[in-house]
């Protein structure tokens, strides 16, 4: 948007199409904004694709980031999307350009300030994974009525399985069922904690790589 200064015969400032106007040494001028013909380098080329991988892998997760990250300090207009993409980026791709992929076990999955799993303990049962952590009989309250956060990514699809709110911390354990129509496919696994007034969030911790 160009904007006039100064009333209707001042200065002209700002872009108008593919016109740019601005004031260079006390005179008002304009250029054109041209197309860039040269080839991308190696770099651009990287930094490409590892945008597109990490934003094409948030967005099946979506879901379940919605909660992972919904108690970050988001700025305005930004979204935990957004913000999960922006955190991880730089922390989760592995391999030399083009051969990149994620590494998920860097991913995290949700953000935040309470105490994470501790001792986690990850077991395949049939149509089920379970989660096992340690637990304290006398957990005091509110951290005792965290619930549990469980997600299965489906890397052949980009499928997701979740329960977002699952048992309480103090129970010490939860199951997430697996369809039967998913069976076969590498599942990557991840655990966190969210608060029981969802103003709270645990950082998330990977739970393994699993056959369904």
């Amino acid at each position: 948007m160009g904007i006039i200064q100064n009333g209707p015969h001042g200065t002209f400032t700002g872009r108008i199409g593919n016109m740019v106007y601005y004031v260079l040494n006390g005179k008002n001028v304009c250029r054109e904004i041209g197309v860039n013909t040269n080839p991308p380098t190696v770099k651009q080329l990287k930094n490409r694709l590892e945008v597109k991988l990490v934003g094409e892998f948030f967005r099946d997760l979506k879901a379940f980031i919605d909660v992972g990250f919904s108690t970050e300090p988001i700025k305005a207009g930004d979204s935990p999307y957004n913000f999960a993409v922006e955190y991880n980026r730089n922390k989760i791709i592995k391999g030399s350009y083009p051969d990149l992929e994620i590494a998920y076990d860097k991913v995290l999955v949700s953000r935040g300030f309470l105490k994470p799993v501790k001792n986690l303990v990850t077991e395949q049962t049939a149509g089920a994974i379970k989660f096992s952590w340690d637990t304290n009989p006398q957990m005091a309250w509110p951290e005792a009525t965290d619930q549990v956060m469980m997600l299965a990514y489906f890397v052949e699809s980009k499928k997701i399985i979740y329960q977002p709110f699952g048992n309480s911390r103090l129970s010490g354990s939860d199951e997430l069922q697996i369809p039967e129509s998913l069976a076969g496919e590498q599942m990557e696994t991840y655990v966190s904690f969210v608060a029981a007034d969802r103003k709270g969030v645990a950082d998330s911790t990977y739970a393994g790589s699993f056959i369904a």
